[in-house]
């Protein structure tokens, strides 16, 4: 199967400063485009943030971010900030404030292509062991971006319970919650899958 991926504007040659220059990225995320014919355009990314409120989790606040390329196939998807205010999650037990995103590719206004299973997660201070938090994060990352995969579980973890006990309960608020998250090997050094999506 062909992997390429074709970067509008000069994406292949040397970066320039200029008044476009979006400015220096907090972290980077590592990718490489999958099942992108020659001929398809990625121009840009994203990341939508999963706010653990209702039913919906995909109905959160999304981020643009800019796209970096390596031809044929390689992508590098810069993260500029926190972040916003309306993506962060937390416990009643004080631990840290988390965000969690899923990220993704776009072709000027559409979706070009998606990760799945890999979760682009925040964390706003430091996490306590055996928390809800740690429980969440399957451990006490440092404060910053980190990556994740999610895996799915048959039950509940206690701190998705709690968050399907807030939306409510029932099969709408317990179904999108089964799943754990869990750190990647490599971190921010992993590099991300990105599917294509589309026509």
């Amino acid at each position: 199967m062909k992997r390429a991926l074709a970067v509008m504007a000069l994406a292949a040659c040397d970066a320039q400063v200029d008044a476009d220059y979006p400015g220096e990225p907090v972290a980077r995320v590592h990718g490489t485009a999958v099942g992108f014919s020659p001929d398809d355009v990625a121009d840009g990314a994203g990341v939508r943030w999963n706010t653990q409120e209702g039913a919906d989790l995909t109905a959160g606040p999304v981020t643009a971010l800019p796209l970096e390329a390596t031809p044929p196939s390689g992508i590098t998807v810069l993260v500029l900030a926190a972040p916003p205010e309306e993506a962060y999650f937390s416990f009643a037990d004080g631990s840290p404030r988390i965000a969690e995103g899923a990220l993704y590719l776009t072709s000027g206004d559409a979706l070009a292509g998606v990760t799945i299973d890999t979760a682009l997660v925040f964390v706003e201070g430091e996490v306590a062991p055996g928390g809800m938090a740690a429980q969440y994060l399957d451990g006490a990352p440092a404060p910053g971006f980190h990556l994740y995969d999610a895996r799915a579980t048959a039950v509940l973890t206690a701190p998705q319970a709690y968050f399907a006990m807030r939306c409510g309960g029932g099969d709408a608020c317990t179904q999108p919650r089964l799943y754990q998250l869990v750190p990647t090997v490599d971190d921010l050094a992993t590099t991300v899958p990105f599917f294509r999506r589309g026509p």
